[in-house]
Order: C-alpha cells, then structure tokens, then sequence
C-alpha cells in the first residue's frame, strides 16, 4: 500500500492530478497512456514524406530528423519493429498482417499494429509589341474545351537578349553558369507507380485498414464521450479502445507509404492529410477527458465532449467517404484543383485589370478611398506585364487539361495491360499493342509487364510536370498584385541559373530569358515547366526504353498538344516583350 501512495504522488507531480484525483489506489490512468501512444502516432504520420521514394526496411518513407539524417533510424525501426511483442504476446510484419487477412476486427489488430508504436517510438528527426497572328490566339482558345469543370472533381522558351543592368549574356560574364542542353530537367522523376484505376491487393487492404479503423473510432468515440464524462475507468478502457482504431488507421497510412503499393504522390498526400485529421481529432478528444475540461456531471450543460466527438465523427466520414481511391482519383483530384486554382487566380487578375491603368498625370485622387483603390491598379506598363502573366495562366490551366486527358489515354492502355499476355493480345489485336516478338511465355509475360511499368512511370512523371505547373502558376500569382516590385535580386537569379533546364524542344526552341526581378525569375521558371510538360506530351517516350507511346494518345489530344505547343512559343515572346519595357523603364 505505500507504494501505491508513492505511486499516485509521482503522478500528480507529473501533471496527472486532474485524473488520478478520481482514480483509486492502484488503478492505472489509461486516458494517459493512450494520450501518449496516440501522440507518438500522430508525430510518426506527421514525418511521412509523401513525395519520397527513400523507404526504411519496414516499407515506410520517413522524413529525416533535424540533423538531416536518418540513416541508423531505419535500421532501429526494422529491429524494433520485428521485436515489438503486443500484449497478447504476438510479433507479425506489417505486410504479413496484410496478405493474411489478419485485420478482421479492431482486437485481432494488436499484434502487427505494434509496430506503428515502435516506429512512432523513433526520434526521426522596348519595344514595341509583336502582334498575335488570329490563328495564334485560336491555337489558345482551342484548348479549353480540354479542361473539365473546375468544381466537378476538386471537391469529392525563344532565346531572348539580356535586358541591361539585369541578366548579363552567359558569354560575357563568367560567374552567371549558362545552362547546358545536357542539364537534367526541371522537374525530378515521379514516384514508381503500381496501378492506375485498377486496384492491386495491397492497396484496397490499406483502404480496409483504413476504412475499419475509422469506421470502429466512429462508434468507440459516443461511448468513450458519454461514459467517460461520469466513470474515468470505464472511459480508460474505451479509451484503450479508441487507440486500437487509432493503430489501424496508423498501419493503413504506412502501407500506402510502402513501394509494395505504388502509391502516388497524389494519393500518399490524401493518405497522410486524412489519416492525420482523423487521430488529432481523437487526441484532442481524449485530452479533454485527460485534462478535466469534458468532466462533469449527466445533464450538467457541459457539452465540450460532444463538440469534440463531432470533430471525430466528421473526420472519420470525411477519411472513410471523400478519400480518393488509388492513384487515378487521387492524381485527378489534384489536376482539377489546379485548374479551379487557375480559374480563380485568371478572374481576381482580369477584375484588376478591368479597372485600367493609372494615368501618368494622375494627382493620385483625394481620401483614402483614392488611395487605396491607386494601390489595387497597375500602370500602364505594369498592366501590359499582369495581360502577357494572365493569358500565362490560362496556357497553364489548358496544359492542364491536356495532361489530364493524356493521362486518361496511357492509363487506359496500362489497365489492359495489367492481364498479362491476355491484355497484350488485346492491344496487339487492336493495333496498339507493345512490338514484343518472344516464344517465351514467361519472358513475354514479363516484357509486356515493363511496358505496363513504363506506362505508369511516364504517367507519373507527366503529373509532376503538371504539379510544377499548377503550383507555379500560385507561386507568381503571388508576385502579380499591384505595384509590381522591380527590385532585382542578383542571387536568386544565378541560383536560378544554376539548375535551370536546358534547351527543351526538339526544334531547339529556347524559353526566353526574363531578367532578375522575383516576378521576372518566376515567369521564366513557369515557361520552362509549360515548356517542359508540353514537350513531354507532344514525344511521349517511355522513360527506361525510349520506345513511343504516341499511338496510344486519341486524335483530340494530338490536335491540342500542336495547338497548344505553338500557343506557349506566342505566350513566350508575349511575356519576354512586356517585361523587357516594364524592366528597363522601372
């Protein structure tokens, strides 16, 4: 009995006073420890790095610490994780406790769920203007029709003279590096993908975990808020409960991080945000009980508990109903929210620019009311920069439209292809078949398997091309209102120019170099993205064999990228013309 006195005093120095004032001797404060548990969770799904492919041994890519490192932590987290016992005393791998079917309710998930604990455990730490020829505008205009609603899905370079005083020629200075056509491109390889809209057994049991888990927090949480607002035991023992939920949703989370799933950036981020939305709702749900704010007594008006068991029920609707389902609906989702991003930025810019142009005589108008409107107009030479930035924005937002649909036509031929020799019957019956001559069986199968790989990470790599362009398209956004700031900024310019691409066409054809002014560098980097991702569509080569998945792509998307490609060179000297009047004249 002193012991346990001894105990219950180290307890209360340790901030658990509120808690164990109504625990009796002996007792065990389990809101605590699970508190604890479901924080070292939620900090192991917080340092997943969707857009890493540099996995631990047990499948899961893990941001560094804060050292930069984490070579050593993986090694740690393998050797914990094969010696986690659960308190039943059972050991298992995550990817046995998947195949096995072993997640058939929230108890029979102890054992391999320990390992979510363990890992958690680890500290990972002039010019005169160039008029657009009719037929050039109508090359723009033609691609719209390749975008889909903005809101339907979101919610469910020309070699160019260096302007004076800004960017010197590469020839006439030494210590601005010049660009080689042998510089790698701008945007890195995509991670490998398993699947397209067909789902593989490994994704659709993470999808289970997942749906399981939060399915069992969803009930587990009205329990745990009304018994344990007038019985602290028996709400640590839902509590207990609640954190059982929290493991499964944990476990689902790491096997979609695992390069046994192929899971795209797109999905892993849907994944990670969702997972993560789920579990702090449960922390803070649980925190309330654990700090006394939810406590009380039936019907005493108290109602933080149910407030908070609402955050839980909606974020576990929101994960087990509006999470994407593999890497079609999760890569699609993001193009379309680039597109309504797009669409937004074009009408907030065409609304400033409706309101015209400061006259140069202007005395600046009386009040504040004038004042501030002055603020939110551009100049007249400004206004000719946010015009050539705009139609930039509705290129991106065409472009756009075009990977999605690009995307579409590969995947399709990906999926046949998915049934082995038989979908490569089918696409060679078709015409559009892989060219593999082999007597082989296996090595046939095997061969029509790569192309089914090659067709994935060329898929891949185009989304990230569209990622760069959909972002950039918000990162010079940011840089448009008015006044435009004409301040150069030597250094980020030459580190601009130390990774920037090379030539990106085929013809030879350059993007136009654009000074070194913020708006100008992220102008230039947004056309060399275009540039980029429209080249990509317009060879389309697989990345490993070189060979041409051209005939894979329907006529509508063949006409749009010749239009398209043609409208980027326009949008190019529209920009580069604009900026050299507004640079030199700043």
């Amino acid at each position: 009995m002193p012991n346990n006195k001894k105990k219950n005093k180290q307890k209360k120095k340790s901030g658990g006073a509120a808690c164990v004032s109504v625990l009796g001797d002996g007792d065990v404060n389990l809101n605590a420890e699970v508190l604890e548990a479901l924080n070292r969770l939620a900090e192991t799904l917080a340092r997943l790095d969707e857009s890493c492919d540099d996995e631990d041994e047990d499948g899961a890519a893990l941001e560094s610490g804060s050292d930069g490192s984490s070579e050593g932590a993986a090694a740690k987290a393998v050797e914990k994780a094969t010696a986690a016992k659960s308190d039943d005393g059972g050991s298992a791998e995550i990817a046995e406790f998947v195949n096995d079917g072993a997640y058939g309710g929230a108890r029979g998930t102890t054992e391999a769920t320990g390992l979510v604990g363990e890992t958690a455990a680890l500290k990972l730490d002039d010019g005169k203007a160039a008029e657009t020829s009719a037929a050039e505008n109508a090359a723009v205009d033609g691609t719209v029709a390749l975008c889909p609603s903005s809101s339907s899905e979101a919610t469910g370079s020309k070699d160019g003279a260096a302007h004076d005083g800004d960017v010197p020629s590469p020839s006439s200075t030494a210590a601005t590096p010049e660009p080689s056509p042998a510089r790698s491109a701008l945007t890195p390889p995509a991670l490998p993908l398993s699947h397209w809209r067909m789902l593989p057994l490994p994704v659709t049991s993470a999808h289970k975990l997942l749906d399981d888990g939060a399915e069992y927090i969803h009930a587990t949480s009205t329990k745990y808020a009304l018994v344990g607002k007038i019985d602290s035991k028996e709400g640590g023992n839902l509590a207990v409960e609640l954190r059982k939920g929290a493991e499964l949703i944990g476990t689902g989370a790491l096997l979609f991080f695992s390069r046994s799933c192929g899971s795209s950036r797109s999905l892993r981020r849907y994944v990670k945000q969702s997972s993560r939305a789920v579990i702090a709702s449960v922390v803070s749900l649980v925190r309330s009980f654990e700090d006394g704010v939810a406590r009380g007594k039936a019907n005493d008006g108290n109602n933080v508990a149910a407030q908070r068991t609402g955050a839980v029920w909606s974020a576990c609707d929101s994960l087990t109903r509006s999470l994407p389902r593999g890497n079609r609906a999760a890569m699609r989702r993001e193009l379309m929210t680039w597109v309504r991003d797009c669409n937004e930025s074009i009408e907030e810019f065409e609304e400033v620019m409706a309101l015209g142009p400061l006259g140069s005589d202007d005395g600046g108008g009386e009040g504040a009311e004038d004042a501030m409107m002055e603020e939110e107009q551009y100049t007249e030479k400004e206004i000719r920069v946010a015009k050539a930035s705009v139609n930039v924005m509705k290129c991106s937002k065409n472009l756009l439209g075009l990977v999605l649909k690009t995307c579409e036509c590969v995947g399709e031929h990906a999926d046949i292809l998915s049934d082995g020799t038989d979908g490569g019957k089918k696409l060679a019956e078709a015409g559009e078949g892989p060219t593999i001559q082999c007597d082989d069986e296996t090595a046939h199968t095997q061969q029509i398997d790569d192309k089914r790989k090659g067709m994935l990470q060329w898929i891949g790599n185009l989304h990230e091309m569209g990622r760069m362009v959909g972002e950039g398209v918000t990162n010079f956004g940011i840089l448009l209102y008015p006044p435009l700031d004409s301040s150069k900024n030597r250094e980020k310019m030459e580190k601009w120019w130390a990774k920037k691409p090379g030539t990106a066409t085929e013809d030879g054809y350059a993007v136009p170099i654009l000074g070194s002014t913020a708006l100008g560098l992220q102008l230039e980097h947004q056309l060399h993205a275009l540039s980029e991702c429209m080249e990509s569509v317009h060879v389309a080569t697989l990345p490993a064999s070189g060979g041409s998945i051209r005939g894979l792509l329907s006529t509508e998307v063949i006409e749009a990228t010749t239009r398209l490609r043609k409208a980027v060179r326009v949008r190019c000297r529209e920009v580069e013309e604009a900026i050299a009047v507004w640079d030199r004249n700043a």
